[in-house]
């Protein structure tokens, strides 16, 4: 197996310094969407653009040029652009100044908006198991002019009593054409750590990340369970990590780099090859001000997780998006919260949100958080976060009407890099209006097909209402 066979070794020396390019938007071979930034990585491209230029391979034959994003934009190891209209798959072009060449893979899909006003909230196959705390990711791989999704879950919690008692389980299902998703399946568990498919301990409330090709530096594709609570209710800063497929995980679960600290219910945002921790609770529940950012090397395994500026405010169980340069946390709990972060109404939850800027080029942060304004209408925390490129959604969670559903599902619109008010509730139905329970606590996870459309699930959660935990899949 590729990651486990790395284990303990190194990525080698690095590659001759002869122009090239490494990267396209932090990925081997990306997917990029039209109409959106996209950073070129490598070396040689010269210090000015001069006469250079980037093209892509057009729609209806021919290339179409890339606009450079000014004089600042292009660099002897960086080139910002923005992905033309009609740009479709192929090959992306750099020519410099010098008239060298140099070339890379690239699979383009349409930019199609998001429409709040149209979400209709369908039922998908059930998790096997009632999750909470659950970590979900999805893998896309493009198949021909088709883009074809893997999704993973992994970890999550069964209440006992009122604890919550980590689970190890590891599930994948294939996401299908419009949204639908094929039965999830338990992936093998056994007594030979060698066999076991399964994490090798008990984690929930973790974050998941999926590395591919076509989203990270590694050219395998490698599934990461970061942090979470143990079996003891303590948060790890321990990172799993194991070899995947679209059909499975390929190989045992093994530890790598760890975070420089546990931490629970953080918010966690994988974007241009990076992960990026946002927050999160200590191992005694305590909200944190930390930040990590891990980026996935050529071997799999994480290049160091690097300390970044501190959040404004301690913050866990809320969520966050990095955008093209700029971070932004939202919501959360203040107050220290048992795992998963409890069902206390009176718990001191957050509305603020904290704001940094970010490197489109490193993906570390160029600046200091400062403190943004009120985001959520109400304080809220323990809500799924579904970001979907020109719109953000909040969807369940503890706020003050939550016993009532009055804001099941809120949406925020994105502009370049300011994210806009969360407004509600937006949806033709509710999860709650059939049956779904009043959730708190939902896994969430998104994805993009082929023709641009954006996908999204919600998964599992406990029902205000009863104190039970759900195994429904809702999706759009």
């Amino acid at each position: 197996m590729a990651l486990l066979a790395a284990c303990g070794g190194t990525s080698g020396p690095p590659a001759p310094a002869s122009p090239r390019i490494d990267y396209v938007d932090g990925a081997v071979e990306p997917i990029v969407a039209r109409g959106r930034a996209a950073v070129i990585e490598g070396f040689g491209f010269g210090a000015t653009q001069g006469a250079g230029g980037v093209t892509l391979a057009a729609a209806g034959g021919g290339t179409v040029a890339a606009p450079v994003a000014g004089a600042s934009g292009w660099s002897d190891l960086a080139i910002r652009v923005t992905l033309p209209d009609n740009a479709v798959s192929g090959t992306l072009t750099v020519m410099t100044a010098t008239g060298l060449r140099l070339t890379a893979t690239v699979h383009v899909i349409p930019r199609v908006p998001f429409s709040r006003d149209t979400l209709r909230w369908t039922p998908r196959s059930p998790f096997p198991s009632a999750p909470v705390g659950v970590g979900v990711a999805a893998a896309e791989v493009p198949a021909g002019d088709l883009v074809a999704t893997t999704l993973y879950a992994a970890g999550g919690s069964e209440l006992v009593g009122s604890r919550l008692v980590p689970d190890s389980g590891v599930f994948v299902a294939r996401a299908q054409a419009g949204g639908a998703v094929a039965a999830w399946a338990r992936q093998p568990d056994s007594p030979d750590p060698l066999k076991s498919r399964a994490l090798p301990a008990p984690r929930a409330f973790a974050a998941v990340a999926v590395a591919t090709r076509y989203n990270s530096h590694f050219t395998g594709s490698a599934l990461y369970v970061i942090g979470g609570i143990d079996p003891s209710g303590r948060a790890q800063a321990s990172v799993l990590a194991a070899d995947v497929t679209p059909d499975g995980v390929a190989g045992p679960f093994a530890p790598i780099e760890p975070l420089p600290a546990p931490v629970a219910g953080a918010a966690a945002v994988v974007r241009r090859g990076r992960i990026y921790v946002l927050g999160g609770a200590d191992s005694v529940g305590h909200p944190q001000r930390s930040v990590f950012v891990g980026r996935v090397g050529l071997d799999g395994h994480i290049d160091g997780w690097y300390r970044q500026p501190l959040l404004t405010s301690a913050r866990a169980y809320g969520g966050g998006v990095v955008l093209d340069d700029r971070a932004i946390a939202f919501g959360g709990v203040a107050d220290s919260v048992p795992p998963g972060g409890g069902l206390d109404a009176a718990t001191t939850r957050l509305a603020s949100s904290d704001t940094a800027p970010v490197s489109l080029v490193s993906g570390f942060f160029a600046g200091p958080w400062a403190p943004g304004i009120a985001l959520l209408p109400a304080p809220r925390s323990q809500f799924a976060t579904l970001d979907l490129g020109d719109v953000v959604l909040v969807v369940g969670g503890m706020y003050g009407g939550a016993a009532t559903n009055s804001a099941e599902t809120l949406a925020a619109g994105v502009i370049g890099d300011s994210l806009g008010l969360f407004s509600g509730p937006v949806g033709a139905n509710t999860i709650a209006g059939q049956n779904g329970g009043t959730l708190v606590g939902p896994a969430s996870v998104t994805w993009r097909e082929s023709d641009g459309s954006r996908r999204g699930l919600v998964i599992g959660g406990i029902d205000l209402s009863t104190g039970l935990r759900k195994s429904g899949v809702w999706g759009f």
